[in-house]
């Protein structure tokens, strides 16, 4: 039953978009590819999954219709057109990564809604010193800190705003004038500036975790990604405060109304149970992926268990169990490792990374060269494509001729995933469309000198790719 102030539910054009001239490219294409492949001599299996895959394909590129979609009905096909066996097409729901993903969703679903996010945010504006590098510094580091144990931007950016909000809403109008650019790029970049040095900082993360071979999976678990990616994250990190010192000339001292912020803290009321809960959950967490390499206990295993208990004791309640867990992308995951699962069953992968023998050679031989190609191939691509799916082209393209390359996926994805956060426009990453929402009215940054800064920010990536280089010579991933 429904009432008046039920929650609307979705409807079709929720998820379908009205571009009749693209749905019947959608329609005419797949079968064209089949029949011309299959006329050059193509085996009907490989023609077949091809056609299934340019569907897909085009229905990202397009935003035909929600993200999710086009994945489950490849699968569909997959099965309908017996083109391996079930086991295979449905992989994705059994794997690491989509058991990660669902486990610290559900961890973030209960911080955000047990309050210990707000309870962290007056406690936070208390104890700062008044100076903006002060709060630039809380502002940023509260998203960094997130990023491991809140899987998704827009839900960290839910947590960060409102302490960006209040700091600037306390602030004079000089002041808050004066800081509003900088507060404004320490919360989006603390958000997702560095989410691909944790494996679970990001839905992307978990998709392109979900591509590897099954070894490269068992190898780059939550540690030893944080490991790989270190020289880069310290040097984007501290880069970052450099170029922001340099660009906003420095920082200045900042008042505060802290009378009131002392009266809301006063207000709150003790820690409830789901808090406790939260809380007592963040550092289990955190000891179990932090001590892996000696109690050999499988990440997976520990964030599975950890949201089991949430779930059983009562700190997730139906409600948020099913409107603050991504359900659709979780689908989204569980379809594309199924049909990247079943391009391996069939060989295909081998088949790729054969086709584009010279690309492989080249990205063996010179890849300081390559990094800059992809880079660029990748910011091209952002400009007209989503995220999500701009990330899942990509590395369904470049990924199996890494591994042909004798070069760890990894390292092309890590390139990928680093660079696809570059975001010059809103519509870019839907994401920054929620940050403006979240912070209009608070928080009057100048748009222009957030599109400059985010292009310096570039040249700082690079940078910091090619001082891993050696690095990752050295333990073995190049």
């Amino acid at each position: 039953m429904t009432g008046p102030n039920s929650p609307a539910r979705p409807g079709p054009a929720s998820y379908v978009t009205a571009k009749p001239l693209v749905w019947a490219l959608a329609i005419v294409l797949p079968f064209a590819l089949f029949f011309y492949l299959f006329h050059l001599g193509v085996a009907r299996d490989t023609a077949i999954f091809i056609a299934i895959v340019s569907l897909t394909l085009l229905s990202w590129m397009f935003s035909l219709t929600a993200d999710f979609i086009p994945g489950l009905f490849a699968l569909l096909l997959l099965l309908l057109f017996g083109l391996v066996p079930n086991r295979v097409a449905l992989s994705g729901f059994s794997s690491n990564g989509f058991l990660i993903a669902f486990s610290v969703m559900g961890l973030g679903a209960v911080i955000s809604t047990s309050g210990l996010a707000r309870r962290y945010t007056l406690w936070l504006i208390q104890i700062l010193p008044q100076n903006s590098l002060a709060y630039q510094m809380a502002v940023f580091f509260t998203g960094f800190l997130l990023n491991p144990v809140v899987p998704t931007i827009t839900a960290r950016a839910v947590m960060v705003c409102p302490i960006m909000n209040r700091m600037s809403d306390h602030m004079d109008e000089k002041t808050r004038n004066r800081t509003a650019t900088q507060m404004y790029l320490a919360g989006l970049d603390g958000i997702n500036l560095l989410s691909p040095v944790f494996l679970t900082a990001a839905p992307a993360n978990l998709m392109v975790f979900g591509l590897f071979p099954v070894q490269e999976q068992f190898t780059f678990q939550f540690t030893y990604w944080c490991f790989a990616a270190s020289i880069a994250g310290a040097i984007i990190l501290g880069a970052y405060f450099l170029v922001s010192a340099l660009f906003f000339k420095g920082w200045h001292r900042i008042e505060m109304d802290q009378a009131d912020i002392k009266a809301q803290w006063q207000e709150m009321p003790a820690m409830s149970g789901a808090e406790w809960a939260a809380l007592a959950s963040i550092i289990l967490l955190t000891l179990g992926i932090v001590t892996a390499p000696w109690h050999k206990i499988p990440i997976p295993l520990i964030a599975f268990s950890i949201i089991c208990f949430l779930l059983v004791f009562g700190a997730l309640d139906r409600k948020a169990f099913i409107e603050k867990i991504d359900w659709p992308f979780l689908f989204l995951l569980a379809a594309m490792i199924g049909v990247m699962a079943s391009m391996n069953h069939m060989g295909l992968d081998k088949a790729l990374v054969a086709r584009f023998d010279t690309f492989k050679t080249f990205m063996r031989m010179d890849f300081e060269k390559f990094v800059l190609v992809l880079s660029s191939i990748t910011l091209l691509v952002r400009l007209f494509i989503p995220l999500n799916s701009a990330i899942l082209i990509l590395a369904a393209a470049f990924l199996p001729l890494a591994s042909g390359a004798g070069i760890s996926p990894w390292a092309v994805g890590f390139i990928i995933l680093i660079m696809s956060e570059t975001a010059f426009f809103g519509f870019q990453s839907p994401y920054i469309l929620f940050f403006r929402s979240q912070v209009a009215g608070h928080v009057p940054y100048s748009e222009p000198r957030v599109q400059l800064f985010h292009g310096i920010l570039v040249l700082v990536k690079l940078g910091a790719i090619y001082a891993s280089i050696p690095f990752w010579r050295s333990i073995g991933v190049l």
